[in-house]
């Protein structure tokens, strides 16, 4: 539903375990709020590595997405939530998002869907 409203979608995630969507339209703003996600580190920098500038704060990545194609890659949750063991997102800023979805049971298969993502610049980035 949040499509009608804008043309694109930010999402933001934290290795916290923190996912946010938001959506600016004329007249308002809309986030809608998950926690308690569990990250994987696999492939991912060590803390000595993350933390070198000091700050002890989780990894964080903005991106913004076109509603639309966000939207086709949702369309499977409507027909096939039971069907679904486990999905994993993966955010990489001004580069990619990618979404890949383990079928129950396990055998069955997966999906994998790529969505470019557009450029924000350090200004747009909250």
């Amino acid at each position: 539903r949040l499509r009608t409203i804008s043309p694109q979608i930010f999402l933001e995630g934290s290795m916290a375990g923190e996912l946010t969507l938001r959506i600016d339209g004329d007249g308002a703003s809309i986030r809608i709020f998950y926690s308690k996600l569990i990250p994987r580190f696999e492939d991912c920098k060590t803390s000595a590595e993350e933390n070198n500038n000091g700050d002890n704060e989780p990894a964080r990545c903005t991106i913004k997405v076109d509603s639309k194609k966000l939207h086709a890659c949702l369309q499977w949750q409507a027909t096939m939530a039971r069907s679904v063991s486990s999905a994993v997102l993966c955010m990489v800023e001004n580069e990619m998002l990618v979404l890949h979805i383990m079928l129950n049971p396990g055998d069955v298969g997966f999906f994998t869907y790529y969505v470019p993502v557009h450029f924000l610049s350090p200004d747009q980035i909250d």
